[in-house]
């Protein structure tokens, strides 16, 4: 999805001002909505319920008074009279209870309240299943007294009393949660008024900060573009050392890092033309030089085998100065080549191959080599990885990493080779490593490895290393040197990956 530029953002960014300010009137608003539903719901809601369960409570402490003397009585007709009504009238008092507590509960209180209100409907409930229980036990009491049957009575009222007891215990309960109830709606009001006056005054700091963050952000947006002007100013003078890095996917980011892209590409290609021209003059250098070399050298090394002949009878250190003649031209001969070889690499000539069967069939021609230099050759990665390269040039510049490995662990160890897959800048491409134990090499050598005749090797050219660079560079890849971990040297070279061409069957679906 493409990112809004940014003269957009910032104008989104100065209407979400405008919105901020309707947020918060909209919010100021719905608070002060919640704070009339809180006072509404206390004022019409629990307030009355909390006088009907007195109501009901206060009735029972006399009823439960009444219940608990009424043996001392001489004369219990009056007091009677008085329970009965009272157990037709407490009904009815716990029947406005609980419709206060459906009125409460019409009003969609908080959660916390809703389980409130829960329990006390349940405690109202038994209460109201007691008073039916009890009535039974009214009607014995009564027939008791009336009989003066004093035993009877007594029994009759201990059993009496004791779901009065329990009823009385239900009857604090509710009360209790009712208070709780109040208690809670209080503190909410309070908690509402509290939060309506202090968001009241959040609202002009709110609008402040806003406008504040929104100007900073439009400022930190454009602040790129000087950082940008100065870093064409530098480039322009020749000074491409400081890069910039894109922080962010906009516009001035995405500019920034094409400007970089180019910038980095004309310097990569300035190199490659730079080295090209170095590895073009000395290779006239070299092929003049060879020209001029290898004809004497051959007559060197003819009339040297004729001399071998006509001095067979000599002694021998005669013989043994001719070999070191022989020897020295045979080496000759061969720096002639390297140089011809660098001067007149021809044009790669590609076809598809696999990289790993070609890695395998290298390292099995150097395995006897290398076993006999008490080194160990591992191949890793048995992935097929095709690549359009020239097999001539490749093997060449395998062979020339594997000696040099080789000759960098004189008392032996282990060389691996190995051949991986990956996705480097979006491009998939194939990584060719070679890696030794060897003593490894510093910063400084490592600098200059790729730099014509450069060598640390005692009689070495300093030829191999270019003309493998030569040929990664004519494959359109790389080759990159670093310390290997925890010792020796790794070796990359990068090949571009060739996708698989589709199949018979992929191509009848794809015309199917």
């Amino acid at each position: 999805m493409p990112k809004l530029s940014i003269p957009t953002r910032i104008f989104l960014g100065f209407a979400f001002v405008l919105v901020a300010f309707g947020v918060v009137a909209s919010a100021s608003i719905r608070q002060h909505q919640r704070t009339a539903s809180t006072l509404r719901l206390l004022h019409d809601g629990y307030l009355p319920l909390a006088l009907d369960v007195a109501e009901v409570r206060a009735n029972q402490a006399v009823f439960g008074t009444l219940v608990d003397r009424i043996l001392e009585e001489e004369d219990t007709s009056a007091t009677r009279s008085w329970l009965n009504s009272a157990r037709r009238a407490r009904p009815a008092i716990l029947h406005r209870a609980l419709i206060g507590i459906d009125r409460v509960e019409a009003m969609a209180p908080p959660e916390r309240e809703r389980a409130l209100l829960s329990s006390l409907r349940q405690r109202l409930v038994q209460v109201r299943a007691a008073y039916v229980t009890d009535d039974a036990h009214f009607d014995d009491l009564t027939r008791a007294l009336v009989a003066r049957d004093r035993p009877r009575a007594e029994r009759v009222l201990a059993q009496l009393r004791s779901r009065e007891r329990d009823i009385e215990r239900n009857l604090r309960r509710a009360t209790d949660s009712v208070q709780d109830g109040l208690a809670a709606m209080s503190a909410a009001a309070e908690d509402v008024e509290t939060r309506s006056v202090q968001l009241f005054a959040a609202i002009a700091f709110i609008a402040l900060g806003v406008g504040l963050a929104i100007t900073w952000w439009a400022r930190r947006v454009l602040a790129p573009l000087s950082r940008l002007q100065e870093r064409v100013a530098a480039v322009g003078r020749g000074d491409s050392t400081e890069r910039l890095h894109a922080l962010r996917d906009d516009e001035i980011g995405r500019l920034t890092l094409e400007f970089e892209r180019m910038v980095e590409a004309i310097t990569a290609r300035d190199a490659r033309l730079l080295q090209s021209e170095r590895l073009a003059a000395i290779g006239r250098m070299a092929a003049h030089v060879t020209h001029e070399v290898r004809n004497p050298l051959s007559s060197i090394g003819l009339n040297v085998e004729m001399l071998e002949e006509e001095t067979a009878s000599s002694g021998p250190e005669v013989k043994a100065l001719l070999r070191a003649i022989h020897r020295e031209v045979d080496r000759l001969t061969g720096v002639t080549e390297e140089y011809l070889r660098l001067a007149r690499l021809p044009a790669p000539r590609f076809t598809s191959e696999d990289l790993s069967e070609l890695v395998r069939d290298v390292t099995s021609f150097v395995r006897a080599e290398m076993e006999s230099a008490d080194i160990h050759l591992e191949v890793q990665g048995d992935e097929s990885a095709l690549v359009s390269l020239d097999e001539g040039q490749v093997r060449q510049a395998l062979l020339n990493l594997l000696r040099n490995a080789r000759e960098a662990m004189p008392k032996g160890g282990k060389i691996v080779v190995r051949v991986a897959r990956h996705e480097d800048a979006h491009l998939p491409v194939v990584r060719l490593i070679v890696e030794d134990e060897g003593e490894g090499m510093s910063e400084d050598v490592r600098a200059h490895i790729f730099d014509p005749f450069f060598t640390t090797k005692q009689g070495g050219t300093g030829l191999g290393l270019p003309l493998t660079q030569q040929v990664m560079l004519a494959h359109g890849g790389s080759i990159a040197c670093e310390a290997a971990s925890p010792r020796g040297t790794r070796f990359t070279l990068i090949f571009l990956e060739q996708p698989p061409a589709p199949s018979a069957d992929d191509a009848n679906k794809g015309t199917a």
